[in-house]
């Protein structure tokens, strides 16, 4: 049963130095890919579009493109073009110097050095030893395996929008280039939705989603291929993913077995020997001379020579004896990690309904925002129209047409009997400034209500005698 090597590796900044573009070479596809740095700028953009579509060799024969053009480039700017111009318009709409006005999202964030303009994932399962061993053809169907891949990465960060992903099957080991946007929408500053890597990725979401991948990865491949692979243990610190062994003595242990194996073997040479020695137990027994009673003579030599015998055959023994302890002790614990594998599946199905489900209800308190704003909008809207309102019947109840001014205090009256209009509002219809208009007509109801309240607070201070 083989045992695959896997990584997921996403751009970082940290990686630009000499340093990560040799240890680039060392990578588990033993190639000379380009460091794994993160896209600040449009030139970074540039460098990854002429690598992953082997611009500068013009060979595209064993490219397979899964999303996207064969423009990184172009894909990239589309996708601002896109996803971010109503909120950039509506951010120049609130701005009243022209300077701080953005004409082009796609130029905002390549000149800002703090900011990432794209990312881009590599994925890779497999490594030199095993893909030499593989023919075109068996390769091929990897891209059927990374492309589910891409599914899956999609389902489980939707705010990463994958603009461009392509297979790669012309180096040692097939792997898959992806490159795509990390969006942050509900901004408080700026534009309202924006770039953001450090939210889309953050250390303990990243841990989650190499975990969930790699298992989905090592699936995917075993139904392509009708296999029963199985992952390499993941190394502390690093995302290359092996087996599930999450065990923190997991590598001890697998290290310990090696060596009982290493002993075993030598224990079979001994127990080789053993044979020899029970051959010459039985010819020193049979060389031995009968005496008188029926019994048979020994000699010194005899002797001397059947006691080392003897000691070297319960010296073996008891080999075999501890190692077969040993032998039982790592079945158990294999047993054991075999369960926290399927237990930690179970963890990673459940933490990535638990992610949805959080999306959801991120989804309806954006709404339900939403809903409140457009009511104190209505409300405020309503406050307005209300105020005209008294207004209008203040001016019709004080008109100096007798006819009219009796047609607007019946209705004045009828709408303040059923509650349209309030007590308060009523009087200011009857009485109403002298110069009737809207605001004379909102001070006029916040001197009768400062009026009640001051009165109000006289008639409690007064029935506090009496308590």
């Amino acid at each position: 049963m083989s045992e695959l090597p896997y990584s997921f590796h996403i751009g970082s900044n940290k990686n630009r130095k000499a340093t990560s573009r040799n240890n680039a070479k060392n990578n588990l596809s033993n190639t000379t890919s380009l460091s794994n740095n993160g896209i600040q700028n449009y030139q970074q953009l540039s460098k990854v579009n002429n690598h992953d579509f082997r611009k500068y060799e013009n060979n595209t024969k064993d490219i397979y493109t899964l999303k996207g053009t064969n423009d990184i480039v172009k894909d990239v700017k589309d996708f601002y073009k896109k996803e971010f111009e109503n909120e950039r318009l509506e951010y120049n709409n609130k701005q009243s110097r022209p300077s701080r006005r953005i004409e082009d999202y796609f130029e905002n964030v390549n000149k800002d050095e703090k900011r990432d303009l794209a990312c881009e994932i590599i994925l890779e399962l497999g490594n030199k030893d095993y893909w030499d061993t593989k023919d075109y053809d068996f390769k091929r169907d990897m891209v059927d395996v990374y492309k589910e891949q891409l599914e899956d990465l999609e389902k489980l960060v939707p705010e990463f929008k994958i603009t461009n992903a392509v297979v790669h099957l012309d180096e040692t080991s097939p792997h898959m280039h992806i490159v795509g946007v990390p969006v942050k929408e509900n901004c408080k500053t700026g534009l309202s939705k924006q770039v953001n890597k450090s939210y889309v990725f953050t250390k303990e979401r990243l841990e989650h989603i190499q975990n969930v991948m790699r298992e989905k990865c090592i699936e995917s491949f075993n139904k392509k291929y009708k296999l029963n692979a199985t992952l390499k243990t993941k190394e502390k610190g690093r995302n290359k993913d092996i087996h599930v062994n999450d065990m923190k003595n997991y590598q001890a242990v697998k290290k310990q077995l090696e060596a009982n194996k290493k002993s075993i073997e030598k224990n079979n040479e001994k127990f080789k020997n053993m044979n020899i020695k029970s051959k010459e137990i039985r010819e020193v027994l049979e060389n031995l001379e009968s005496n008188k009673l029926g019994g048979y003579k020994m000699n010194a030599i005899q002797k001397s020579r059947l006691i080392d015998l003897v000691k070297e055959v319960e010296k073996s023994s008891a080999y075999f004896d501890n190692f077969k302890d040993v032998i039982d002790n790592l079945s158990i614990i294999n047993d054991n990690l075999k369960d926290q594998r399927d237990e930690n599946i179970k963890l990673e199905a459940r933490n990535i309904d638990l992610i949805r489900e959080s999306n959801g209800q991120r989804s309806k308190i954006n709404e339900l925002t939403d809903e409140n704003n457009q009511i104190y909008e209505d409300l405020r809207n309503n406050k307005i129209s209300h105020i005209k309102l008294i207004t209008y019947l203040a001016n019709g109840v004080n008109s100096k047409d007798e006819m009219k001014a009796k047609t607007f205090m019946r209705i004045a009256t009828e709408l303040n009997d059923k509650r349209v209009i309030k007590n308060n509002e009523y009087k200011v219809v009857l009485n109403p400034p002298k110069i009737i208009n809207e605001g004379e007509v909102l001070q006029a109801l916040k001197h009768i209500n400062y009026e009640n309240e001051k009165a109000a607070e006289e008639f409690y201070k007064m029935n506090d005698n009496f308590l």
